[in-house]
């Protein structure tokens, strides 16, 4: 039976990380944001989102040292979260994109369904392009009541140099 739940787990991860096609790319230690080059990203898949994000929530290490909770990279459909370690971003798990619309120029709504069922949105910041607004929900009307903004991301690297 270990044996068996052992073998689940590993397939759901090399499947997760297949899903994110996204392989482990080591990221320079400062990367300008007005780097505009789209050949750098992290995927052969092109999306409108461009860069590497992280989450406003933050985690610690042992040491007492913050992190983000997640690194996020985005391709044309899948929000792919993961972690940065020494400069290295390798992914842990994988939403399936729904759809992403062109609200204004440069301002984008991207909305995603996670494994378990929960349908959010990622909106670009009307007062910063480098910041995606999380809502627990796709109905803009619920957006008051569903914003999370543990869960919003910040613009880190516009792209990644290998």
């Amino acid at each position: 039976m270990i044996k068996l739940i052992t073998a689940g787990v590993l397939l759901a991860m090399a499947l997760t990380t297949a899903a994110c096609r996204v392989p482990e790319k080591k990221v320079p230690d400062a990367v300008a944001l007005e780097q505009k080059d789209s050949s750098d990203t992290l995927t052969d898949e092109t999306s409108p989102i461009t860069g590497i994000w992280e989450t406003a929530s933050m985690g610690y290490e042992e040491d007492g040292t913050m992190y983000p909770e997640y690194h996020v990279e985005f391709t044309d459909s899948d929000i792919c979260y993961g972690h940065m370690r020494d400069g290295v971003f390798t992914p842990d798990h994988s939403d399936r994109i729904s759809s992403i619309e062109e609200i204004r120029d440069g301002g984008y709504r991207i909305q995603a369904e996670s494994a378990n069922g929960v349908q959010y949105t990622y909106q670009t910041s009307e007062d910063d392009e480098n910041v995606l607004e999380y809502y627990e929900t796709w109905e803009e009307e619920e957006f008051p009541q569903m914003y999370r903004g543990g869960a919003s991301l910040g613009r880190i690297a516009e792209s990644i140099k290998d």
